[in-house]
């Protein structure tokens, strides 16, 4: 079975977006991983919240049913800056690892990027970390209205990274790709209709 599209164009996104940031000095990708600093805080919280409030339900509910809408299938929507933000803070094992686990058949039936230990990404794509199914949603806020509030806060706090009504880190990072060369199908903030029309 050859490599599906969805691998082809994660692979060449990964690999165009690591060439890229190769050619860039330390100093340069310092003072990138710098501007990430936020994002990342932001990221520890979400990381938190569900850890405390939402894993022990998903992993019953989903993960050991083999139901798992999240990891449940292949095409995952990333954006080359969950790329870029992925690899500027992984080791390059790592990094060999996804391009590895890329180039062959996805046999599993599940998201490509899950492996025996969890996800192989070192800093999850946005898309992955905010999803929530309805099912454990339910569950969880069920009459605890603190923590509807509080997931809901959260959600707004992405925004201020991804929604681009106003500069924000995603659209700088695709445009700093942008200047390098990168050439990618998750170039979405520059390239996708309904973005641009935000």
């Amino acid at each position: 079975m050859s490599e599906s599209e969805y691998n082809r164009d994660q692979r060449t996104t990964l690999e165009a977006v690591n060439a890229a940031l190769a050619r860039l000095s330390e100093a340069e990708r310092d003072a990138i991983r710098e501007t990430i600093q936020p994002y990342l805080r932001f990221r520890d919280a979400v990381d938190r919240f569900f850890k405390e409030v939402f894993l022990a339900k998903c992993t019953k509910a989903c993960f050991e049913t083999g139901l798992s809408a999240c990891c449940g299938f292949e095409s995952i929507i990333t954006f080359a800056s969950d790329h870029a933000i992925n690899l500027l803070f992984s080791e390059p094992e790592r990094i060999a690892a996804l391009i590895d686990v890329l180039r062959r058949p996805n046999l599993s039936g599940k998201c490509v990027y899950l492996g025996p230990s969890g996800c192989l990404w070192s800093v999850r794509p946005i898309s992955c970390a905010m999803f929530l199914c309805g099912q454990v949603k339910s569950l969880v806020f069920g009459d605890v209205k603190e923590r509807e509030e509080e997931w809901s806060r959260l959600q707004t706090d992405e925004k201020a990274f991804t929604f681009p009504d106003q500069p924000v880190l995603f659209d700088s990072l695709e445009s700093r790709l942008i200047e390098l060369g990168v050439e990618s199908p998750h170039l979405f903030f520059h390239r996708s209709p309904g973005l641009l029309l935000v």
